[in-house]
């Protein structure tokens, strides 16, 4: 018998697959944190944090340059890889299912006016609003649609300010 894994979409919906159906994907997320308050994207009813995919070809220092450019229109460097994970999800029931292994870097150099001038056509089916500055203590009680919680993200963040 095969492995099944249990993947989950944005929304808490669970699947359960077979490990042979996983595609693998790459991801990279910013971690941008000023003044006390995260920049998060906003999708669907919530928000997320800025990243995705990374492309063939492409670093993740690479990706998170382009993810941030495209999300927020914002120029930024990553800094520091502060949490990594693996995460099983599906975007909806029609969906090829997806083992994402995931890279959480803080940032430098942030520079620019928060737009969403640079959208793509796919994150535009779920990217609804420009970029939004949050602050840290409201963030943990927002409507987070990322697989991973912004109770870790954060204490990633405040573990990382510590060393």
């Amino acid at each position: 018998m095969n492995k099944m894994v249990i993947c989950r979409d944005v929304f808490g919906k669970e699947y359960v697959v077979d490990a042979d159906e996983l595609e693998q994907r790459i991801g990279v997320y910013a971690i941008i944190v000023k003044d006390n308050k995260i920049l998060l994207t906003r999708q669907w009813d919530g928000y997320s944090l800025v990243g995705g995919g990374v492309d063939k070809g492409e670093t993740l220092e690479e990706a998170f340059v382009r993810e941030v450019k495209e999300e927020t229109g914002l120029d930024a460097s990553p800094d520091k890889m502060i949490f990594h994970t693996t995460t099983f999800f599906k975007k909806d029931d029609e969906s090829q299912p997806k083992q994402s292994f995931q890279f959480y870097f803080t940032h430098k150099n942030v520079e620019g006016v928060v737009n969403n001038d640079g959208i793509t056509m796919s994150e535009g089916d779920y990217t609804n609003d420009v970029a939004e500055w949050v602050s840290l203590d409201d963030a943990q009680h927002i409507t987070l649609r990322h697989s991973v919680s912004m109770d870790r993200i954060i204490q990633a963040y405040k573990d990382n300010l510590a060393k």
